[in-house]
């Protein structure tokens, strides 16, 4: 499970809204003075997120909350957005390769593979349900 600390923003009746600081590797690397990145951190400042979680007992704005999600979750996630939409559009490209011969169609729908593939991982993600489990930390 992967682990993050978050805040109760807000909550109804069937969902806590948390915000979690986007963490970073550079705050434990040894050479954060000399690395670009880490300069570039600094300057950014701390970052935030927010995120939508099934309402699962009552929580009051400010608690402090733990929000637990399974590694599966996120790597079957990263796969979809990184690599599918990548698959799409090659198989477009290839497709067309075949069936036009004509370098402009190849590269349109190389293209249209593509955005089908964005399309096709949105519309997958969004009805997915993962097992996001959250536990109160510190009361109010």
């Amino acid at each position: 499970m992967i682990e993050q600390k978050a805040t109760v923003l807000r909550s109804d009746e069937s969902t806590i809204w948390l915000q979690a600081e986007r963490q970073s590797t550079c705050d434990k690397c040894q050479v954060k003075k000399g690395c670009g990145t880490g300069l570039l951190s600094e300057h950014v400042g701390r970052r935030f997120s927010t995120i939508a979680v099934p309402k699962k007992q009552a929580v009051q704005p400010g608690q402090q909350m733990n929000v637990s999600i399974p590694e599966t979750a996120l790597l079957q996630g990263a796969f979809m957005m990184y690599l599918l939409p990548i698959l799409f559009m090659f198989a477009g490209a290839v497709l067309s390769r075949f069936v036009f011969a004509n370098e402009l169609l190849e590269i349109f729908c190389g293209l249209a593979g593509l955005i089908l593939g964005f399309y096709w991982v949105r519309n997958r993600l969004k009805h997915q349900k993962i097992a996001i489990e959250t536990q109160i930390i510190e009361e109010k």
